[in-house]
């Protein structure tokens, strides 16, 4: 389940580039990636050296980050929190081509299934809604989800989850802490379901936010879905590749991949009661892609700081010509 949403992270927002079994084919490839090797150089790859051993031309794809964090199994999760604190924003030019960082959270409800109760929220630095540029916002879904209700972009149809894809304007700031909340939202339980909530509160400002709520049956064949599974994940991803994948841009330089970071910290369940029990962190750095039509590119180099004592994390998208500045180390 994790691996699928992390796989189809920002795919309701592609609409040009790829036929449907294009993307699929590549969210399929993302799959068998992500056992890849923890990233911690910013030298080549294995791929790359093999590929200029053998004097082959070397084409760049983004790479992808992934963080996994594991809680008490014996638990029932009436909520999930986490901080995301923004390292850096990519430059002007990624929204210009028309693409954008995505950074998101995943989980799924107890009994989920693969089309229905997962779910991921986040930040994406340029989001495309309906085929709009919108800027920074905030976005939400939970895979099946047969409604939504928000002060935001609601979109009833998304053909990604099958379900309610909640879109939300949020200018966040640098550096600052936004504290993610999912618990069950202000329509509480009716005959058709659970309705789950989403709130952002900016620990600078002290100002929360409501970003909306979905519906998810509370039975998934069969079984009780009304709290949350014991696993969780993050993800950054970087929309480059809808360009990439198929060579319909063809890059010798990886350093065209703009850089940003986003670190993840206070990773909790239950308001804050329970924390998890171990984390594991991954990269997709060296490894070779295929595309439908045969393309075959090296995803660039991306990085994970990882904090082992506290299960924080930051992850660094794009092409650093020095390493990203590290949230995690500055404040311990």
């Amino acid at each position: 389940m994790y691996r699928n949403l992390i796989k189809q992270s920002t795919m309701k927002t592609t609409k040009k580039y790829y036929s449907k079994g294009t993307k699929f084919l590549y969210l399929f490839i993302l799959l068998m990636m992500f056992y890849a090797f923890p990233n911690s150089s910013y030298g080549l790859g294995k791929k790359e050296k093999q590929a200029t051993k053998a004097n082959d031309e070397i084409y760049y794809s983004p790479a992808g980050t992934y963080s996994d964090w594991y809680f008490p199994a014996d638990k029932t999760y009436l909520s999930l929190e986490w901080t995301f604190v923004p390292v850096a924003d990519p430059p002007a030019s990624l929204a210009a081509e028309g693409l954008l960082h995505y950074y998101a959270y995943n989980f799924a409800l107890v009994n989920s299934s693969p089309s229905v109760g997962g779910g991921y929220a986040g930040f994406q630095t340029n989001g495309i809604f309906k085929d709009i540029q919108e800027g920074k916002v905030i976005n939400f879904s939970i895979w099946g989800s047969n409604a939504g209700k928000t002060n935001g972009l609601l979109n009833t149809g998304n053909g990604e989850s099958g379900g309610v894809q909640i879109m939300y304007k949020y200018k966040w700031v640098i550096n600052h802490k936004y504290h993610f909340q999912l618990k069950q939202g202000p329509s509480g339980t009716d005959s058709l379901g659970k309705w789950w909530g989403l709130w952002v509160k900016d620990e600078n400002t002290g100002i929360s936010t409501f970003v909306g709520e979905q519906r998810v049956v509370s039975h998934i064949n069969g079984k009780d879905a009304t709290s949350w599974g014991n696993h969780t994940s993050m993800f950054g991803e970087d929309l480059h590749w809808w360009k990439t994948l198929n060579g319909d841009k063809k890059y010798t330089d990886r350093s065209v991949f703009q850089c940003s970071a986003m670190a993840a910290i206070a990773i909790t369940a239950n308001n804050g009661t329970i924390k998890p029990l171990k984390f594991t962190n991954y990269t997709n750095s060296g490894k070779s892609v295929t595309g439908d039509n045969g393309f075959k590119s090296v995803n660039s180099i991306v990085t994970i700081y990882q904090d082992s004592v506290n299960f924080g994390v930051q992850h660094n998208l794009g092409t650093w010509a020095s390493p990203a500045p590290n949230y995690l180390k500055k404040n311990k």
